[in-house]
């Protein structure tokens, strides 16, 4: 068995990003971009407008106000899109927000400030040369790094991609997760209780759910019972995934088959079993394919230890799979409050907690039923609450680690 932090860095090392490929903007939403983005041209390319109003030569409105407004002769104007029109001495062109400074102008009044008779406006206050003008590159220049490889692609960066002319663009490749569920005792949706002793599936359910979320393509490879040829047949279903998720059939009992059978179906190499850590001891992992670059969790059965697993382990493995520069969910430091206990202290306990973000900090309460079959709490839990090896006791008040999975709790403000 071996502590939690070198599983992970097991995972990590041998996680390798995929490949990339080529997808249409609109489609690259939520992907990790797999090429750096440099501009093809400034931004505004021209000096413009930030106001409607009139474009003008400062000298023309040094000193105007109230009682003694300058007067100048409207000669052009200037629309978003429109043509490069010009000024001189003793004038000034209408000017819309966008369009470009005319030739000769060199400050933009906006049109509150101003009265129209005719051809002639009156400028009632003088404003600072340059004043309303947003200037050729004034957001980026030409050449200018803008996106760098990695990066996660959101609504802002669809709107740079679009404004440097790429109608498609370099991603990495979703992760295809498949989900097998193992189990005699196991219930697809749909389908009759005939025994007491049969349940109803929710790690299927639960862990599509999070794969999805993570930005993977989950695949169900089925229900596999627990018998040999069922789980042969039902593994080989997973050839086409990058990542392999059994659940349940990996401790040690009579009927725990599936890390044996990964071996000899997929040929899978466990690099570990085991974790000191509670829920999700009896984890498996390992890699197989032709270069090692796929990964197997053999993942409990019990439903809040299959979850945890996947938000701890399985989570950084598709983010780093995805491209993504930063893997791990963020941790903060709260204040438990009612404090912690338990009997045993030799694993790290990934105990469930809500956040709530006061003016003195984070505050973490935990869950007061802790069991890995207590689906109820992963409703409570706003992240992870970090019980170190050891450590048996938490007082009421003291700090706490918490990995943070889920950030609603900062709307309840």
């Amino acid at each position: 068995m071996i502590r939690f932090d070198e599983a992970m860095d097991i995972i990590i090392e041998n996680t390798k990003i995929l490949q990339k490929e080529k997808v249409f903007l609109p489609d690259a939403l939520g992907r990790v971009l797999a090429e750096d983005i440099y501009a093809d041209r400034d931004n505004p390319p021209a000096d413009n407008s930030g106001m409607d109003g009139f474009a003008v030569r400062y000298e023309d409105i040094k000193g105007a106000s109230e009682d003694s407004p300058a007067v100048l002769k409207i000669v052009a104007e200037s629309k978003a899109g429109g043509e490069l029109v010009k000024v001189e001495k003793g004038t000034a062109a209408y000017i819309y927000t966008g369009g470009l400074i005319p030739e000769g102008a060199d400050t933009v009044v906006q049109k509150e400030l101003t009265k129209v008779e005719d051809d002639k406006v009156f400028i009632f206050q003088e404003l600072p040369e340059g004043s309303n003008i947003r200037p050729q590159g004034g957001d980026y220049r030409k050449g200018d790094l803008l996106i760098k490889s990695g990066k996660k692609i959101r609504s802002a960066e669809l709107g740079i991609l679009s404004s440097v002319n790429k109608p498609t663009v370099y991603v990495y490749r979703e992760p295809v997760v498949g989900i097998l569920t193992t189990g005699d005792e196991i219930l697809d949706l749909g389908e009759p209780v005939t025994k007491l002793s049969q349940i109803r599936t929710s790690n299927t359910y639960s862990l599509y759910g999070q794969i999805k979320s993570m930005g993977a393509k989950p695949v169900i490879l089925g229900f596999a019972k627990d018998d040999p040829e069922d789980i042969k047949e039902k593994l080989s279903y997973a050839e086409s995934c990058d990542i392999l998720l059994t659940t349940g059939g990996i401790s040690v009992g009579e009927y725990d088959l599936v890390k044996d059978f990964v071996t000899d179906v997929l040929g899978v190499e466990i690099l570990f079993w085991k974790v000191a850590q509670k829920p999700g001891k009896p984890v498996a992992f390992g890699v197989w394919g032709d270069k090692k670059e796929k990964l197997f969790f053999g993942i409990p059965g019990n439903p809040v230890a299959a979850m945890t697993v996947v938000e701890t382990m399985v989570k950084p493995a598709v983010r780093k799979m995805r491209g993504e520069s930063y893997i791990f969910d963020p941790v903060v430091k709260a204040k438990l409050s009612g404090g912690y206990k338990r009997k045993k202290a030799e694993r790290l306990e990934f105990i469930k907690v809500s956040l709530e973000l006061t003016d003195e900090g984070f505050v973490a309460r935990a869950y007061k039923k802790q069991g890995s079959n207590i689906l109820t709490s992963m409703l409570y839990a706003d992240g992870f609450g970090l019980v170190d090896i050891g450590v048996k006791e938490i007082k009421d008040g003291e700090m706490i680690d918490v990995i943070v999975f889920d950030t609603d709790f900062m709307r309840k403000r």
